[in-house]
């Protein structure tokens, strides 16, 4: 497995294609989300926050096929949490430019889930990013919480389609969090060399 950082510039109509088809698979398919289909793309998911603006991680096999993917916005740009789930959050969402929000955070195998989202992590931090805001449902805080992740809640669990769902805060600094030295549930040793 490799990843690889881009923009929506930097990503060719084939990879795009690759993308919108992944997200769809996972995230309507797989966990059936009720989400908008796409106007001109069937079968893709994408949504109205998918800008220039936007970074994204895309993990792949050794065969090329998109395993893994997670979207970075600034909260000072249009956001999810903002738009969709501000009443998630006690106050007012977070918005501040070292304040970046993570979404789109999938993966087809367990195991590649905490190599990406370290290096989501480093990808955010480069950027000035000094902490992660997001939605999680119970089972990914859960998860967070075996693999040492530090975070804390912004708001009450609430419900979206049938899901409790929170949001959180965390810190985008690998070594503010209990795993920075331990290895993490279900990762091997080389997928720790790839996000190290």
């Amino acid at each position: 497995m490799h990843m690889e950082e881009h923009t929506l510039s930097t990503m060719s109509d084939e990879l795009k294609l690759m993308l919108g088809r992944f997200r769809h698979e996972q995230f309507v398919e797989k966990l059936g989300w009720r989400l908008p289909a796409h106007p001109h793309q069937a079968g893709c998911e994408w949504d109205q926050y998918d800008t220039e603006h936007a970074r994204y991680l895309l993990a792949f096999n050794e065969h090329g096929a998109i395993v893994g993917c997670a979207r970075l916005i600034p909260t000072t740009l249009p956001n999810l949490l903002e738009g969709v789930f501000s009443h998630a959050c006690a106050g007012a969402p977070p918005k501040h430019p070292a304040i970046w929000e993570m979404t789109r955070f999938t993966t087809r195998e367990p195991q590649l889930a905490m190599p990406l989202f370290w290096r989501s992590l480093k990808t955010a931090s480069r950027a000035g990013a000094d902490a992660i805001v997001g939605i999680v449902n119970s089972t990914m805080e859960r998860y967070y919480k075996i693999n040492g992740v530090n975070y804390q809640r912004l708001g009450p669990v609430t419900v979206h389609q049938d899901e409790k769902i929170l949001a959180i805060k965390l810190s985008a600094h690998r070594e503010h969090h209990r795993s920075a030295l331990a290895p993490s549930a279900f990762i091997s040793g080389a997928l720790l060399k790839e996000t190290a």
